[in-house]
């Protein structure tokens, strides 16, 4: 079978289950009784899975829900947020995904901007968030729980549902005119809006996005052109683990429509590298941080195996470089090279690839710049990291490499229906079918992104001659020394995570005279090499202030400043002994450095570097 377009979601949707009604599109470990086995995998047709739909968007119908209405999905990604996100759709309603690491605050004000009616939580902490505001939802008529044996503790609270509740009052529903779901996924106009998705922005609050459904066809469109030559009509194997409230996610979520292979929901991100090994997917969305955590790792088992196994791998890393080097030009490896190759994929590679499942032909990878290095190390072990780019405002990718034609430090060519261009101050402007309708409720913002029909991204870049796009930096993260130097900080961060032991790094410089930079190291690795060293300490906040590890890590900024100008150099550096996260406040739901943020937390400690 083909891969399935059509002009809207909710056509692609419904062909697919036409189409394929007894594949398998979908397994997870059920987490609670009413869902099936706990805790052991359960597969989903696609017929199966639309029985489902049909369940929950008609319980939404029994609650009064119509076309247009929001409906706010507060969850990590499991089975339930696709489930929920599709009846919704087929409810003619639009999703409005919030990031299960959102603050109660956070919650309220997308819960209060979007005019939500009803709202779909994962379990008993998020719903404490949409509870500890309630008074300040008017609007929120009914909250849908996932899992549901604490629903019992919450009495007084007749708003609250679980979703097993929903799906019964669906069946009642359904009966009274069954025909009516077919309709409304036939009734879907292209135009018709589809999501808002909130920006989890560096700074101020979060706007919210309006996509359409020819937003994220369009994506799926050009998806099918470029990747459609190395994936196969329902035969890849996904493992998903990615927020579903990222527009990455989102775009993952709907792909498994379109190209009918099987989507996997990892556990959990601890039981992630468990759950690929069990799955063995062919491919994965990831973002380059799942990937810097895996270089880190298997650097470090290396380096703590004994030096026979030590000089295998570097023996084999050399000669894989020397033979992918041919192959990223566009040669062909000499035939020496090809054998000793060859060897090295016996002896050495296929133990990297036996950690993704042993099948992993490619990742599609987004979110943030990938370091060039990873990009080639894992190249070089026969993982191909399809790197690509895009915003929540351009429905995802606006351009995507291709395993035929590998630039690492670039993000690929524009995707056949987009066109980019270079603006003056080097910033990038996109012009597409998929670039968003506005921001919801934010004509002035709108105005302001959206100006001659071109997209103003925000971020700096540049094309090849071969047309080839790279992006340097965010137009606002600029740093401006003293002396009048423009420095793009994310080149330098992104270099500075592939040295050994560092985790996070963090430029600081603007107005000042010379750069500085807020660092956090890799704990596991941190603590084996202490052991190894004899470096003797009671805690690890001790431990990052030794003399011995402020001097290895010293190493590490030397090495990194080799290959920098003079003028981006890093002069001191502090070490962090926690990391930043989401929850103290230093990176945004996606990841995303707020330097503001940590400019503002951590004065006193840069104001010292410069003392």
């Amino acid at each position: 079978m083909p891969f399935i377009l059509g002009k809207t979601v909710s056509e692609i949707y419904a062909e697919r289950v036409r189409a394929t009604p007894k594949t398998v599109g979908h397994r997870y470990k059920p987490t609670y009784p009413e869902a099936g086995a706990v805790g052991r995998w359960k597969n989903i047709t696609f017929q199966e899975f639309d029985a489902e739909v049909r369940l929950v968007s008609f319980g939404l119908r029994a609650l009064g829900a119509r076309a247009g209405d929001r409906c706010v999905i507060l969850s990590n990604t499991r089975f339930e947020w696709t489930l929920c996100d599709i009846a919704t759709v087929a409810t003619g309603a639009v999703t409005v995904p919030i990031y299960a690491s959102n603050t109660a605050a956070d919650c309220t004000y997308i819960l209060s901007h979007s005019e939500a009616r009803f709202a779909f939580v994962e379990d008993a902490r998020q719903l404490e968030k949409v509870l500890a505001h309630r008074k300040e939802l008017p609007g929120l008529e009914k909250i849908i729980v996932f899992e549901t044996g604490f629903l019992k503790t919450h009495p007084g609270h007749e708003d609250v549902l679980s979703l097993h509740a929903l799906k019964e009052l669906g069946r009642r529903e359904e009966a009274r005119d069954p025909g009516l779901f077919e309709k409304t996924l036939r009734d879907a106009r292209p135009e018709d809006l589809l999501t808002i998705c909130y920006t989890s922005g560096t700074t101020g609050q979060p706007k919210g996005v309006m996509l359409t459904h020819d937003n994220a066809v369009s994506v799926l469109e050009d998806c099918v052109r470029i990747i459609g030559k190395t994936a196969r009509p329902e035969a890849e194997v996904t493992v998903t683990f990615l927020p579903y409230s990222h527009i990455i996610g989102k775009l993952e979520s709907l792909a498994v429509f379109t190209f009918g292979w099987q989507s996997v929901f990892a556990e959990n991100m601890d039981l992630l590298m468990s759950n690929i090994a069990e799955a063995h997917p062919t491919l994965m969305f990831a973002v380059p941080r799942i990937f810097e955590k895996a270089h880190t790792r298997i650097e470090a088992m290396v380096e703590q195996g004994p030096a026979l196994k030590r000089d295998l791998f570097r023996w084999a890393m050399n000669v894989g470089k020397r033979a992918m080097s041919e192959v990223w030009a566009g040669k062909k490896p000499s035939p020496a090279d090809l054998v000793q190759y060859r060897l090295a994929e016996k002896l050495v590679f296929s133990k990297i690839a036996d950690r993704f499942g042993g099948r992993l032909r490619f990742a599609l990878c987004g979110g943030a710049p990938l370091p060039r290095e990873i990009g080639e190390y894992f190249g070089i072990c026969g993982i191909n990291i399809m790197e690509g780019y895009g915003l929540t405002e351009t429905s995802a990718p606006v351009a995507l490499m291709t395993p035929e034609d590998v630039r690492f430090g670039w993000v690929g060519k524009p995707l056949p229906e987009v066109s980019i261009r270079i603006a003056e101050d080097g910033e990038v402007l996109v012009k597409s079918r998929k670039v968003f309708k506005g921001y919801y409720k934010n004509p002035e913002a709108t105005a302001e992104a959206i100006r001659d029909g071109w997209f103003h991204t925000g971020d700096i870049g540049e094309i090849n001659a071969d047309g080839f796009l790279r992006i340097t930096d965010r137009k606002k993260d600029i740093i401006i020394t003293s002396a009048g130097k423009n420095i793009a900080p994310q080149k330098i961060e992104n270099l500075a995570r592939t040295q050994k032991y560092i985790n996070q790094f963090v430029v600081h410089g603007d107005r000042r005279n010379y750069l500085v930079a807020l660092v956090t190291l890799d704990r596991d690795s941190l603590i084996q090499w202490a052991k190894d060293n004899q470096v003797l300490f009671s805690k690890y906040e001790e431990l990052v202030r030794n003399s011995k590890v402020q001097s290895l890590i010293q190493k590490s900024i030397d090495q990194l400043n080799s290959g920098l100008a003079s003028y981006e150099t890093i002069k001191k550096f502090m070490i962090i002994p926690q990391e930043f996260s989401i929850e103290t406040g230093e990176l945004t739901p996606s990841l995303k450095v707020k330097r503001k943020f940590i400019g503002q937390k951590f004065e006193r400690e840069l104001d010292s570097l410069y003392s």
